[in-house]
């Protein structure tokens, strides 16, 4: 189970520990989209959310999408929020995680991923050595395929005795 744990536990992006994470020299940060960022299938981002996004940047961390979506779903989010983006990630599978190690040019004891899914965000970035930060979805409103896999999450977090 340890391959779904995240390090850290969040309410959402506003929530992130960043001193912490800076502390531990990580300053490259991986971002969802659908539920982390935006809400599934929207591309509407508060000005709340593109403000921390730059000031995060201009904290000195380095920003960027990793997204299982198209890059005609992804860019323009990217390029609302002023960052770099891999689409098309399959996360869990490492395809992308290798991508985004190499658009950083990192180590990746260096990087956090952010997302709300165990079984793709918290494994793709556990198993690529990541340090790892689940959110709580943003909205309720999902791909059928992620409200099938929230039924497995539910029974993970139980599991690992963490409480959302």
């Amino acid at each position: 189970m340890s391959i779904f744990r995240p390090n850290y536990l969040a309410d959402d992006l506003f929530d992130l520990p960043l001193e912490t994470l800076k502390k531990k020299g990580i300053v490259h940060l991986l971002f969802d989209v659908d539920n982390t960022i935006v809400p599934y299938n929207s591309q509407e981002i508060p000005e709340e959310t593109v403000r921390w996004f730059h000031e995060t940047s201009a904290k000195g961390f380095r920003l960027c999408i990793l997204s299982n979506n198209s890059g005609e779903r992804v860019a323009p989010v990217a390029e609302k929020l002023g960052i770099d983006y891999v689409a098309r990630a399959k996360k869990p599978l490492q395809n992308g995680a290798k991508r985004a190690v190499a658009l950083f040019n990192a180590p990746k004891e260096t990087i956090a991923l952010i997302g709300d899914q165990l079984l793709t965000d918290m494994a793709c970035g556990n198993i690529a050595g990541f340090t790892t930060i689940v959110v709580k979805p943003i909205n309720p409103d999902e791909l059928w395929i992620t409200k099938w896999h929230r039924n497995y999450e539910k029974l993970l977090y139980r599991l690992m005795g963490i409480r959302r």
